[in-house]
This record gives structure tokens, sequence and C-alpha cells, in this order.
């Protein structure tokens, strides 16, 4: 399973994008988690990531409690 964490604004999220039949079983159980969602992310041209609202990966998002607080 390849991972890629990006850091942006307070904001924490953990995209895992499955290889293997194995890996998409696992993030089937993870993705019932909350503050999660499943999209594509691909890297493009420039070093960009970007993110369209196909069905692959699986993102976990993590916020930052402080920013949330005020």
């Amino acid at each position: 399973m390849k991972t890629t964490i990006l850091i942006k604004e307070n904001r924490i999220q953990l995209i895992l994008e499955p290889e293997t039949a194995h890996d998409e079983e696992v993030l089937k159980v993870l993705e019932r988690l909350p503050c999660c969602y499943r999209a594509y992310i691909y890297d493009c041209a420039g070093g960009w990531t970007r993110r369209t609202g196909g069905y692959q990966d699986l993102i976990i998002v993590f916020d930052n409690k402080e920013s949330e607080s005020k």
C-alpha cells in the first residue's frame, strides 16, 4: 500500500492507495471510521498533487484541535 501525508493549514491528511486486492479489503474496513472518505489522488505536472472524485484512495483527515476551538 502506498501512503502519502499532506499537511496544510492545520490539517493533516493521510492518503492510503491500495496496490493489491488485500489492500482494498483493508481500506473497506477503515473507511467506516469517522473523518474518512474515498477519492483519487494523483501527481500532475509541476509537482502538484490533485484530488478527483474517483474512488480508489482512502483519505483520513486529522484536524488540528486548536483551530477547531477558535
